[in-house]
């Protein structure tokens, strides 16, 4: 009985996992596309401010720009970092939930105790995140 649920819950997350990393490959390869797209932008507009103002001033221009450009990404990086974290109202429902449903798995209980412990540990879970204000976890 339990062991079809075991392979049952292994395949959901080896599928996951799978996904996961095939949408962060994915992720990385836009990311590594728009630099070469940037770096060809950036090689496009040295030509032509080196056509205007000469290769000096070009490429002060675009040396001031890309500064500039670093100098904004570490404001919004240091506005970001002085941010609260919003409360996890799931993980701390989890955490309390911890302690009952690990005294449940440790204990050779029959499955009709194991599966109203885990209806218990259900309802703690649910219950808080109830009076914590919802599922906030969601929208993240």
């Amino acid at each position: 009985m339990f062991g079809g649920i075991g392979s049952f819950i292994a395949s959901e997350v080896s599928g996951v996992v799978r996904r996961n990393i095939t949408v962060y490959g994915l992720f990385g390869l836009a990311v590594l596309l728009m630099l070469c797209a940037g770096g060809y932008a950036l090689n496009a507009l040295h030509t032509v401010l080196e056509q205007r103002y000469g290769a000096v001033a070009a490429s002060l221009w675009v040396a001031g720009g890309l500064f500039l450009a670093g100098l904004f990404a570490i404001c919004i990086a240091l506005i970001v970092k002085g941010r609260r974290r919003p409360p996890r109202p799931a993980a701390t429902a989890a955490l309390a939930a911890a302690p009952l449903a690990a005294k449940l798995i440790g204990s050779r209980l029959s499955w009709r105790m194991a599966v109203a412990g885990g209806i218990v540990v259900l309802g703690a879970i649910l219950g808080r995140q109830i009076v914590a204000g919802g599922d906030d976890d969601a929208e993240a």
